[in-house]
């Protein structure tokens, strides 16, 4: 039997993935900085909301490190969990958008849509076809 080959879309979905988590691994770590000096930060905006946020994007990048490992070898457990991860990423990006102001509001942005594009390809037909395959 030979071996099941990755579609050039989830090669793409697993270094998006890993991007995204880099990405909040690194948001996360600013706007944790950020918090320290208020001033800095526009008023509408309270010092434990950007401290939550920056915290919320440190947890979800090490959770997206973990399940970027399985994603890359075809792991059914990882697709699911990363589906979840991204729809609860999505939910927080339009969260963060709307309460947390301008500190946060491109980076929201643009983790909302990578979260977005991730779903979409991680169930094209091909992709369900691979898993299944994998699991096989």
């Amino acid at each position: 039997m030979e071996p099941v080959r990755r579609p050039a879309e989830l090669l793409f979905v697993v270094v998006l993935t890993w991007i995204v988590a880099i990405a909040d691994l690194v948001a996360g770590a600013a706007i944790l900085w950020l918090s320290m000096d208020m001033g800095a930060v526009g008023a509408d905006v309270t010092q434990s909301d950007l401290r939550a946020y920056g915290i919320l994007l440190l947890a979800m990048g090490l959770l997206t490190v973990a399940l970027a490992l399985g994603l890359a070898a075809g792991s059914q457990i990882s697709r699911a969990l990363i589906s979840v991860l991204m729809l609860a990423r999505i939910a927080a990006a339009v969260l963060a958008y709307v309460h947390v102001g301008d500190a946060a509001q491109w980076q929201a942005l643009a983790q909302g849509v990578a979260a977005l594009v991730i779903l979409l390809i991680l169930w094209t037909p091909r992709a369900h076809h691979y898993f299944r395959l994998v699991r096989a």
